[in-house]
């Protein structure tokens, strides 16, 4: 591990890691984010986050996101059979809401199975009460020929009409970013459900805006952190040893600004919980860096290279500074 005059760590000669974030010595990040590097797996080595059950694919100081991959659905009843009364209740986010970072509002809620409904909740911050931010009913409309088994899927048949809840899988957006509480899901209607879970199991899960949109994503079983593995985004924001900001105020201080936003041309922002950098118009970089490493105009460019549509197969982060350099999260 070494600290580039850009800011940015490099492990192994192949992952960027830009400051604010970052592992090992303090100097290196700032406290409070929460990342360590594992190479207990061979080569390359992985980046996780929080508790380490999350895997970092993508990190983007301008969208202020962290894009990571979970280890599996939150509910999945894959191989049971449950009862007429049958109520999952189970706590989501623990990975990381205990380490500083938000749910993003640009996930979404995805639901399968027959005949079963599913709500997300979350504590927003600021609210004094835990909030549903999300929740679909998922159907399936099934023949009565048991010898055919076929699920009536007329708007399926349409991609942009892909997971409408008539089919066995719905979706919903998520109302707001937050820490995530508990994932809920039952039967919409008492009885034996031994016919809609031979038909399809219940899933929940939460991923990020259209990733299931893209055909490239299959729902086939994965390993641990496999890359196509549906990816989670989080909202972050630098908090830990800086003074609380008032309620409903979106302006840093003077004091915060010079603390956090070391680039002479950068901004700060007071989002939700904690604060946030940008290069000012014309400029871009690392805010989070002063001198060459920060916001420059003219010749330097700064470049983040994600999972920008639907073709893109898997998340990528590339830095270019200048020389050309880059690297794959």
């Amino acid at each position: 591990m070494a600290m580039q005059d850009r800011g940015s760590l490099v492990l192994a000669r192949e992952w960027f890691v830009p400051y604010p974030f970052g592992y090992g010595p303090s100097r290196c990040y700032w406290p409070g984010l929460n990342l360590t590097c594992d190479t207990s797996h061979g080569h390359p080595p992985r980046l996780l986050l929080g508790d380490g059950t999350l895997r970092v694919a993508e990190i983007s100081l301008s969208s202020e996101t962290v894009r990571v991959v979970p280890t599996g659905l939150i509910i999945d009843t894959t191989g049971d059979l449950t009862s007429p009364g049958w109520n999952a209740s189970v706590e989501f986010g623990r990975g990381f809401r205990e380490h500083g970072y938000l749910l993003s509002a640009r996930n979404e809620l995805i639901v399968t199975g027959c005949n079963v409904v599913a709500t997300l909740s979350a504590d927003i911050v600021g609210e004094e009460t835990t909030k549903i931010v999300s929740g679909c009913a998922s159907f399936c409309t099934k023949s009565d020929h048991e010898d055919v088994g076929y699920i009536y899927d007329h708007h399926e048949a349409s991609y942009t009409a892909y997971c409408t809840g008539s089919s066995g899988c719905c979706r919903a957006f998520l109302a707001s970013s937050g820490v995530p509480n508990r994932a809920q899901a039952r039967w919409l209607y008492s009885g034996n459900h031994t016919l809609e879970q031979t038909d399809m199991p219940v899933s929940v899960v939460v991923m990020e805006q259209g990733w299931i949109d893209n055909p490239l994503n299959t729902a086939e079983e994965t390993d641990e952190f496999d890359e196509d593995a549906p990816p989670l985004l989080l909202d972050f924001a630098v908090a830990q040893g800086l003074p609380p900001h008032s309620k409903g105020n979106s302006n840093c201080s003077q004091d915060v600004h010079r603390m956090v936003c070391k680039s002479e041309h950068s901004d700060c922002v007071a989002p939700v919980a904690g604060y946030t950098c940008h290069c000012k118009d014309g400029f871009e970089g690392n805010p989070y860096l002063a001198g060459a490493g920060g916001c420059q105009g003219g010749r330097f460019r700064f470049y983040e290279v994600g999972k920008a549509s639907a073709s893109a197969k898997r998340p990528a982060l590339m830095w270019l500074y200048g020389g050309g350099r880059n690297a794959r999260l």
